[in-house]
């Protein structure tokens, strides 16, 4: 066993050869400069591409112009956070590889938002997610509600984020967290606020790549010292981390293969489902379906990073199995372990520790600039555009939203310096998503899966949903469980040399490294170096009982439980209340085809119009009801959406009446016309069938026919007017308004 006694006297490890240990080099500095100039340059470049455009919907949303491999690149770097890159290497190393099966939740969420959620809300062509809720519920209140949870939700998580990687720069750098806080969050607030959702998508590539390189980096490294891939197993296996489908049903235990999958498929089903941060890429690619190949190209993505960042943990036990830094003293931590090998077995190679810090802090900048980007659009879109601002011209419009996105920026600084000061809301500010995203997900589901659901009962399961979230969070942080890590062998820790100088794991103490709790996907208690007891797993669960037992609820499962309690008491409170009464002022196209295989044909609004699910569907509906009308006329009223971009052409009758100022914030069973973002009048329905909605347009019958489809434009050529873009091998979308007799 080594001698702790004699390392700490050795002369050789002095002060300032620590201090020069952990310092950065001149190329570890051009490795984070550079990282921290690309992402800037991106900002300034669309700020410059765009100058001439002042659409505020382009800005925020782009308007359907995304292509499909930055967005997929997007919505992985926007979600997988510092807690990926740090927490699930920790997470493999003290509690196992049945984490790892978190995979399966990401499959399952990415499945639930292409095929229930992706075909209604890409149809309806919202800029604010939350404004499906206001038109299914006709009220605003569910709207500002889950808007309000929303930002309460995400704010506090920004300045978490910008935190920690600061922290990690003061150490390996010397720059001061005060610096670090401002010098990096002006940068990500300046990309965002200047160069719109465009910028926030291509930074993202630029740091999906960043975050897989310095991942390969630390996985190579520690393979290479554990004596190879199939050695590393082994010892896991050994020591019982290799463990993937535990079947046990506990509802106090993280380390279940039920709880991981379900309770992360709750949380990611939420966010990728729901969330503005999401929804607002998916739904601005070009073509539907190729919004759908986005969600599951960024599964492919998420698998892959997942399972680099497990490895780094399978490759880091394999290292220090014998030698657990967190009992030496090396660490307080848990999520120290990753930057703590960084500095120990890549601190000698030119620029890998700026490779890591690089990593680290694009997964932190993806994550914010994403966060601020949506903040901006639902404040804006749900709670500013309400007043009269929104009668100002596009281009002062276009202003303001720059700086709510630049005020969030500064607001993310302010809750990192109270952090700073403040370490006990480190682990409330992030566990407060899994708080509220559930009961918000529950919301959305009954109001996309239930047709009689009205806005009193899903205020109430809302409401209630997360009263039980943020009360199990609270009751956490007061009464936190004991510790569940599993057995280590020893800590007979080997001395390694760098340079002149030699070190032993034990004495190379980064406690500082990472803010404590900050990146903690379980809660330790901190093993000072003196310790040589083995820590044992803990029962999963203590003394406590009766009530105070529901706050050792595993995190996992808090989510679940919101959600459930969410949809299911907003069923019952809209039963009670009379929504089944109500059901006829439901417009079918807020909800999924999927509630017309759920419930009984009395219970929903009409025979389901047409199939919004199957592409082939919705070709096959066209086909018939060309046939049924054979000689369709057509007068100059071919509406053509090519790229996302509308050209359409509207009849005099419907033009005359158009009013780019219309609030489509109705309670009316309403049809509204829309091209190039201007909302043409509402007409009464009249009557509905199959595939058409007969509306009244100056006492004339004009049947509208709302063909949601893609298909290859050569279909277009039997058309009896056509468009200049016809032979166009783009995929196109069109909306023909046929005039029809009563």
């Amino acid at each position: 066993m080594a001698d702790f006694d004699s390392s700490a006297s050795d002369s050789s490890t002095s002060d300032l050869d620590m201090k020069n240990y952990y310092s950065f080099t001149l190329w570890d500095f051009a490795v984070f400069i550079t990282m921290l100039a690309a992402s800037s340059g991106i900002g300034i470049y669309f700020a410059y591409k765009n100058r001439k455009n002042h659409s505020n919907k382009e800005f925020l949303t782009s308007n359907k112009s995304l292509s499909l491999f930055p967005v997929a690149m997007s919505l992985l770097a926007s979600f997988q956070s510092s807690v990926t890159i740090l927490g699930y290497p920790a997470e493999m190393f003290y509690r196992g590889t049945q984490f790892w099966m978190v995979i399966l939740s990401s499959l399952a969420a990415s499945m639930i938002a292409a095929e229930l959620f992706l075909p209604v809300f890409y149809r309806l062509n919202f800029t604010s997610v939350n404004q499906y809720l206001e038109q299914r519920f006709n009220s605003s209140s569910v709207r500002l509600a889950v808007s309000f949870s929303f930002l309460l939700c995400t704010v506090p998580y920004m300045g978490v984020v910008l935190y920690g990687p600061s922290l990690a720069l003061e150490t390996v750098t010397g720059l001061s967290v005060t610096a670090s806080i401002l010098i990096i969050g002006c940068i990500c607030t300046l990309y965002t606020s200047i160069g719109g959702i465009k910028a926030v998508v291509w930074t993202d590539v630029v740091q999906v790549f960043l975050m897989f390189a310095g991942l390969f980096v630390v996985m190579f490294r520690g393979f290479y010292l554990a004596g190879g891939i199939e050695k590393a197993f082994e010892t896991s296996r050994k020591y019982g981390r290799l463990q993937f489908f535990n079947s046990e049903i506990n509802i106090y235990s993280t380390t279940t293969f039920w709880n991981c999958v379900i309770g992360m498929g709750t949380m990611w089903s939420g966010n990728y489902a729901t969330s503005q941060t999401e929804v607002q890429r998916y739904c601005n690619v070009t073509t539907q379906r190729k919004a759908k190949l986005s969600l599951y190209v960024n599964f492919l993505g998420v698998a892959f990073l997942i399972s680099c960042a497990c490895l780094c943990g399978v490759a880091l036990f394999g290292v220090y199995y014998d030698c657990d830094p967190l009992k030496t003293g090396a660490i307080t931590k848990t999520d120290q372990l990753m930057p703590h090998f960084v500095m120990n077995h890549l601190r000698h190679l030119p620029g890998m520790a700026g490779l890591f810090v690089s990593c680290v802090f694009s997964a932190s900048l993806s994550t914010m600039s994403s966060g601020f980007n949506a903040l901006a659009t639902v404040t804006y879109d749900d709670f500013i555009s309400r007043t009269s601002v929104r009668k100002l011209p596009e281009k002062q419009i276009q202003q303001i939203s720059k700086l709510i996105a630049f005020g969030y920026g500064m607001a993310a600084i302010a809750m990192a310096f109270v952090v700073s000061q403040i370490n006990s809301i480190l682990e409330a500010a992030i566990s407060i998503a899994g708080a509220l995203v559930g009961p918000m997900f529950g919301l959305f589901l009954c109001g996309i899966l239930v047709p009689f659901a009205n806005s009193f009962g899903v205020l109430c399961g809302l409401f209630v949903g997360e009263f039980f979230g943020l009360w199990i969070l609270i009751g956490s942080l007061l009464y936190p469980k004991p510790a569940q890590i599993l057995n280590n062998t020893s800590i007979e820790c080997p001395t390694i040399s760098f340079g002149d100088h030699h070190y032993h794991h034990h004495h190379l103490n980064v406690s500082n490294l990472i803010s404590p709790d900050t990146y903690l996907m379980f809660p330790l208690t901190t093993t000072t170096a003196t310790t040589t007891t083995t820590v044992s797993s803990i029962p999963l669960s203590d003394e406590r009982e009766g009530m105070m037992k529901l706050y050792h609820i595993s995190y996992l499962l808090v989510p679940v439980f919101g959600c459930i309690i969410s949809l299911s008491l907003s069923i019952i409170c809209s039963l009670i209340s009379g929504g089944h009464r109500q059901i006829a002022q439901i417009r079918p196209e807020y909800l999924s085809h999927l509630a017309w295989k759920i419930w009984p044909q009395k219970l929903l609004p009409t025979k389901y119009p047409y199939d919004i699910s199957n592409d082939q569907n919705h070709h096959h509906h066209h086909q018939q009801q060309q046939q049924q009308q054979q000689t369709p006329s057509i007068t100059n009223s071919l509406s053509l959406i090519s790229n996302g971009t509308a050209t359409a052409i509207i009849t005099d009758k419907l033009s005359n009446k158009s009013d780019s100022n219309n609030n489509s914030n109705t309670n009316d069973p309403t049809i509204y016309l829309q091209s190039n973002g201007n909302k043409y009048p509402k007409y009464n329905t009249t009557s509905m069938d199959k595939n058409t909605t007969t509306i009244n347009a100056n006492n004339q019958s004009i049947t509208a026919i709302s063909i949601v489809d893609e298909f290859e434009s050569e279909n277009c050529k039997n058309r009896s007017q056509q468009s200049s873009t016809t032979k166009s091998k783009n995929l196109v979308k069109q909306i023909a308004i046929d005039e029809s007799s009563p």
